[in-house]
């Protein structure tokens, strides 16, 4: 009897080593989804997307005046860079690319992306930078509104200021519809899982944790 038990406890052992070491393989390359790339960072100045490498990153698209999307998507990003230790977040970079640069100037990104965590990465520069990163993530955007629209009557997180309540009224934007794909990327810069923001954020943070100790 006991050696029955014995053997039990073994198999036991061996499964549960066995899925451990299948949990930690299920993050292969994704082939064809990413790679370096020019962007323009919120203090209005050129980076190469390889300037994060040795970093874990986790990538998004949007832009400031998303009414809905955006601000859920950066409160997600939010709580996950907050599950993180102190250590891991030096090791993590989240970056939010904007789909639209010609409104989402650096300054106005910066304001944006800061109402929900400083450390968090924002990129933009010229449309022909944005569309090559979109195509390299093989991400989408569209253009909702044919004719700008004014600011006043989009809800939004963090309104652009201006230096009186006239230029405020005179601001048009854009809407879009985009892509709102996670791409959880490598120190080597290579993307490694698609996440959304349904991804329970436990189960997230121990994806980003499995390549920080890669």
């Amino acid at each position: 009897m006991l050696n029955k038990l014995a053997t039990l406890a073994f198999i036991s052992l061996f499964s549960c080593s066995s899925f451990i070491v299948t949990a930690e393989q299920t993050l292969p390359v994704l082939s064809g989804v990413g790679g370096d790339f020019s962007a323009m960072d919120t203090n209005g100045e050129a980076v190469e997307f390889n300037h994060y490498a040795g970093k874990v990153v986790v990538l998004a698209f949007g832009y400031t005046n998303c009414a809905d999307i955006c601000p859920f998507t950066l409160g997600y990003l939010k709580r996950l860079y907050g599950g993180l230790s102190a250590n891991e977040q030096q090791k993590t970079r989240i970056i939010f690319v904007t789909i639209d640069p010609e409104y989402d100037t650096p300054g106005h990104l910066k304001s944006f992306i800061g109402h929900f965590n400083k450390d968090f990465v924002g990129l933009s520069g010229s449309q022909e930078q944005i569309d090559y990163i979109v195509s390299l993530y093989q991400a989408e955007y569209n253009r909702l509104s044919v004719l700008n629209i004014p600011t006043q009557n989009i809800r939004r997180v963090n309104p652009k200021l201006f230096a009186d309540d006239e230029q405020a009224k005179e601001d048009n934007a854009s809407l879009y519809s985009h892509t709102v794909t996670l791409y959880l990327i490598d120190k080597q810069g290579l993307t490694r899982s698609l996440e959304y923001t349904g991804t329970p954020v436990e189960q997230f943070i121990k994806k980003i944790q499995q390549l920080i100790n890669e």
